[in-house]
């Protein structure tokens, strides 16, 4: 299991996949993501400074847009500017009215967007190669007062309570699902002053969480050392008794 493919951020995983339906299921999971756990980022965005709104607000890693809406949504004299390396997903932001730049993070900070009072970057850190330079990018394009927000997941989302979905869990950690559990010490490394928030969100069972669960739980039977495939196969035929959760990391750093 790839530490980034449940998440709203920058990809070109068409290309690295070769594969236009694969590259539809990823975006359509991106959605499920923010269908089902998308109230975890309002959560995030209610842990920023409450000083002068952002009137720059730059989402890196933008995706399929969910970070983009939701901080239009909540800073309206902003403009918010989605930066993203996939063409297909800036085309659809464009659609909505966003101001777009294509850029592939591992080569820095787009250069023109210098200024941002809010960077956000939410599941989108863990793709980048080159982390220190972008941070000190970011950090020199920060307006004063300026924030980076970076979003990524804690563990991985919970979908039942089922043992046999604890133990393929449990065997993704094992397997080192998450190459990047905590971005304190890089961020510090680039000057920045850090606050880190842990969340945690229990949602109800819905369709879109059953949709979620069964285009995710598959995943796990590619797990190394995970070996109960027929256990969790005959979890998938039966009727899922969901019990979402989703946990995240937050570290607000100025």
């Amino acid at each position: 299991m790839s530490r980034g493919h449940s998440h709203d951020h920058s990809h070109d995983h068409e290309a690295q996949h070769g594969d236009v339906d694969e590259g539809a299921a990823h975006r359509r999971t991106l959605d499920l993501d923010a269908e089902v756990f998308g109230a975890q980022l309002g959560a995030v965005v209610d842990l920023l400074p409450s000083t002068v709104p952002p009137r720059r607000v730059v989402d890196l890693g933008a995706g399929t847009g969910t970070g983009s809406r939701l901080l239009r949504e909540r800073f309206p004299v902003a403009t918010v500017t989605a930066v993203d390396s996939d063409p297909r997903m800036l085309h659809v932001l464009a659609d909505q009215g966003f101001a777009v730049v294509a850029a592939d993070l591992d080569e820095g900070f787009p250069a023109q967007l210098q200024g941002a009072d809010l960077v956000w970057a939410a599941s989108s850190l863990h793709h980048v190669g080159d982390v220190p330079q972008l941070l000190a990018d970011v950090r020199a394009a920060l307006a004063p007062g300026g924030v980076l927000v970076v979003v990524e997941l804690e563990d991985l989302p919970r979908f039942t309570a089922d043992p046999v979905e604890d133990r393929a869990r449990a065997a993704a950690r094992a397997a080192g699902w998450n190459h990047h559990p905590d971005w304190t010490p890089h961020l510090r490394q680039a000057g920045f002053a850090v606050e880190r928030h842990d969340l945690v969100l229990d949602v109800p069972p819905s369709a879109a969480a059953e949709e979620f669960a069964r285009a995710w739980l598959p995943r796990y039977l590619a797990v190394p050392g995970f070996d109960e495939a027929p256990a969790l196969q005959a979890l998938l035929d039966g009727d899922l008794r969901l019990e979402p959760r989703a946990q995240r990391a937050v570290w607000v750093a100025r």
